[in-house]
Formats: C-alpha cells, structure tokens, sequence
C-alpha cells in the first residue's frame, strides 16, 4: 500500500491518468473523459492513500457519464 500526503506531483496525477484513460475508452469522446479525469483527481485529491485511485478515478468518470444528460454512452 502506497501512502503519500497526497498526490499533488504532476508525475504522480499522470500516471494516474495513464492508468485510466485507456480503461474509459469504451465510455465517450476523448475531450468529455480527460476533463472529468481531471475533474474526479481534483475532488479525490489529497489522497493520503494512493494505491487505489486509479480504480476510484475510473468509477468516478463512469458515475458521472452514465448520469450526465447530452454524454453519450
């Protein structure tokens, strides 16, 4: 378990972002996805564990895609 003040780094928020976009590729337009990425980092930030907020990140985005009036699925 990684533990960390929070994942503030920028390296830290790519990799989390490379970790999941290739996961919500089947979910919508590439635009409607990297900004509730950043939208669902922002809100989950700081994480005093890391480990999992890739998984967290990508639940997340589908949440708000499957509840989101004019986002297709």
């Amino acid at each position: 378990m990684a533990i960390h003040p929070g994942v503030e780094s920028s390296v830290e928020r790519l990799e989390v972002v490379a970790s999941v976009r290739p996961r919500l590729t089947d979910v919508g337009n590439g635009d409607d996805v990297d900004r509730l990425i950043e939208e669902a980092l922002d809100e989950l930030t700081p994480a005093s564990v890391s480990t999992y907020l890739p998984i967290l990140v990508e639940r997340r985005v589908r949440d708000r895609i499957e509840h989101r009036p004019g986002i297709p699925t």
